[in-house]
C-alpha cells in the first residue's frame, strides 16, 4: 500500500512509521506503518475503505489505555479517533463521540447531573474504546448506559444499533470488531453535588490501592468467575516480580508497570510467569484482559 491508496481529502492526515508507544499508557510499543488523524465520519469512512481495497488490517487506537503493542509495531494502517471527542448532554442522556476520554464524560455527566456514568470514574481511555470492551470496574459498566450506537461494522457499513443489538459481556463486545463513532448514553437524573461526592470517594478508593501515577494499562487480567486476578496473582507471591522494566506492581497484582523502558517482550514474559504461578498454586489459568496488537494466542502464556 502507498499513500495513494488514500483518497486524496485526508492524505494530509496520513502519517508513515508512527512510533505508537507515545499513544500508549504503557509507554511500549513499535512503529504503524500507517497512522490516520481521523477529524470526521467521512475520515473514518474513507480510511476503512482504503483498508479493505488494499486489504490491510485495520487497528483502531483509542487512549491506549488497555493495549499492548509489538515492540515491532504493526503492519497496516492504525487508525486514530482523539480528534473526534464532541459531547453534549441533554435531559438525562448525553450525546457523545468516540474519541472522548471517559474521565472528560464522567465530569460532563456529574455537572449536568446525570447519575450513573460516575461508576466509570478512574477509568483511562475513551469512551469507543471502552464500548468495544465494555469497560468497567465493580462500580458500573459502560453497558449500562447505552441507549444507541453508531458504528462502522466489520462489512464497512455505517449502522445503528440499540443497546438489545449489541453483543456485550464481560470485558467484551461485538463492537470491537469494527469502528464505533458515537453513542448516546442514559443515565439517571442526580443533583450534581452527590455525584461529585460520589466520583471523589470512588477516586479516593482507586488512589488507595493502584499505582496511578505510574505507567500501566489498567488491570492486566480479567477476573475469574466469582474471584479477583489482582487477590490471586498476590497470594500467588507475583507481586513485585520483574523482567527488566516491567514489574507487577507492590500495590496491586493486577497491574503491570513500566517502571523505566519496558519493552513488549518483558511484558509478556512477566505475563507469562504471572499466570504460571497462578495456575500452579490455585490451579486458575488467567485470561489477559488487556488488548495485544498484534493479536496472540493468550493462552500460551501458561505454557
Amino acid at each position: 500500500m502507498t499513500l495513494s491508496a488514500f483518497p486524496p481529502r485526508i492524505r494530509a492526515r496520513v502519517q508513515r512509521e508512527v512510533p505508537l508507544a507515545q499513544f500508549t499508557t504503557w509507554r511500549i510499543g513499535g512503529p504503524a506503518e500507517y497512522l490516520v488523524h481521523a477529524a470526521s465520519l467521512r475520515d473514518v469512512a474513507d480510511t476503512v475503505a482504503a483498508c479493505k481495497t488494499a486489504n490491510l488490517p485495520l487497528y483502531v487506537l483509542g487512549g491506549g489505555s488497555n493495549l499492548l503493542i509489538d515492540d515491532a509495531g504493526v503492519r497496516g494502517v492504525v487508525l486514530s479517533l482523539h480528534a473526534m471527542k464532541k459531547m453534549q448532554a441533554f435531559g438525562n442522556k448525553v450525546h457523545v463521540e468516540a474519541g472522548a476520554s471517559l474521565g472528560t464524560l464522567v465530569t460532563r455527566c456529574n455537572h449536568a447531573g446525570i447519575g450513573g456514568p460516575h461508576g466509570l470514574a478512574g477509568i483511562p481511555g475513551t469512551v469507543g474504546g471502552a464500548l468495544a470492551m465494555n469497560a468497567g470496574g465493580r462500580h458500573a459498566e459502560i453497558a449500562d448506559f447505552v441507549e444507541r450506537v453508531v458504528w462502522i461494522n466489520p462489512q464497512g457499513e455505517l449502522e445503528s444499533l440499540y443497546r438489545e443489538e449489541i453483543d456485550f459481556g464481560y470485558r467484551r463486545s461485538g463492537l470491537r470488531f469494527g469502528v464505533v463513532i458515537e453513542a448516546v448514553l442514559a443515565g439517571r437524573h442526580a443533583a450534581p453535588a452527590e455525584l461529585l461526592a460520589a466520583t471523589r470517594e470512588i477516586m479516593r478508593e482507586k488512589l488507595a490501592v493502584q499505582p496511578y501515577q505510574e505507567f500501566s494499562a489498567g488491570c492486566c487480567f480479567q477476573n475469574p468467575m466469582g474471584s479477583s486476578a489482582g487477590r490471586l496473582i498476590d497470594l500467588a507471591g507475583c507481586k513485585g516480580l520483574a523482567v527488566g522494566d516491567a514489574v507487577v506492581s507492590p500495590m496491586h497484582g493486577n497491574f503491570i508497570v513500566n517502571a523505566g523502558r519496558a519493552s513488549c517482550a518483558e511484558v509478556l514474559e512477566l505475563m507469562r510467569q504471572v499466570t504460571q504461578r497462578v495456575a500452579q498454586t490455585h490451579g486458575v489459568v488467567l485470561k489477559p484482559e488487556v488488548q495485544m496488537w498484534p493479536a496472540r494466542d493468550v493462552l500460551s502464556l501458561a505454557a
